[in-house]
């Protein structure tokens, strides 16, 4: 299904697009040490940022996923430039096509929102090793959320469900997440700072005028909108 909001991210080519950005993504794998024969999954990869980061700091085995052809097609290009191993496919996170059991890590980065969310928890949980474990950072409604903004919301970003803190602690746990912990990180929905971009050579004008929107929209409502970020093991 078309999303003009992701088709947004994928023209214009930002990297870091997620909540925190990229200097969060650094600020959660600092402390962690990765073994080169241990096997990571991005799902939702965009561009590739954090999938050649990850490749790059700990040589280890690096998988990326997006369905939006592209995002993947961009992805590739970082890999090639960088000379990076990871390896980039086309896909639906909701039905990944890797048996089970498959990765030590998964990341997900202001991705799992826009799926339907308990499908693509379970397909995480299911590829994941026993003991692995699932990175992520995802947008939270910070209090209850009229419907006039639960409109709005789907309709800007084509998301049907925007979970609390609890739900979305409630709904890992009925995908078969044991352990949930909060990475401590600021709350607040605020715009990334974007210094990563691989920019289409033709954009339709209607999706500037959206980021236009999505900005009057973060700045309007970062009060009731915000994010978590979830560090996850497997029963």
């Amino acid at each position: 299904m078309s999303n003009a909001y992701l088709d947004l991210l994928a023209n214009f080519g930002i990297g870091g697009a997620h909540p925190g950005g990229f200097n969060l993504t650094q600020s959660i794998w600092k402390d962690i040490n990765i073994h080169p024969t241990e096997s990571v999954l991005e799902i939702g990869c965009g561009t590739g940022q954090t999938a050649a980061f990850l490749a790059e700091r700990f040589n280890c085995l690096v998988t990326a996923i997006d369905n939006h052809p592209i995002m993947v097609e961009k992805a590739r290009e970082r890999f090639k430039s960088n000379e990076s191993t990871v390896k980039a496919i086309e896909g639906d996170v909701q039905s990944l096509h890797f048996v089970d059991h498959s990765f030590d890590y998964i990341i997900a980065e202001s991705v799992i929102v826009f799926t339907d969310i308990s499908k693509t928890l379970h397909e995480l949980s299911r590829v994941l090793k026993r003991d692995g474990k699932l990175f992520m950072i995802e947008m939270t409604a910070e209090q209850h959320l009229t419907e006039d903004l639960k409109g709005k919301i789907s309709s800007l970003y084509g998301i049907h469900e925007i979970l609390t803190e609890e739900e979305w602690i409630e709904r890992l746990q009925q995908a078969g997440f044991a352990q949930i912990d909060l990475i401590n990180t600021p709350s607040e929905l605020v715009q990334s700072e974007i210094d990563d971009m691989n920019q289409s050579e033709k954009i339709d004008r209607n999706l500037f005028d959206l980021w236009e929107e999505h900005n009057r929209f973060i700045l309007h409502n970062r009060h009731v909108i915000g994010f978590r970020a979830f560090r996850c093991h497997v029963k």
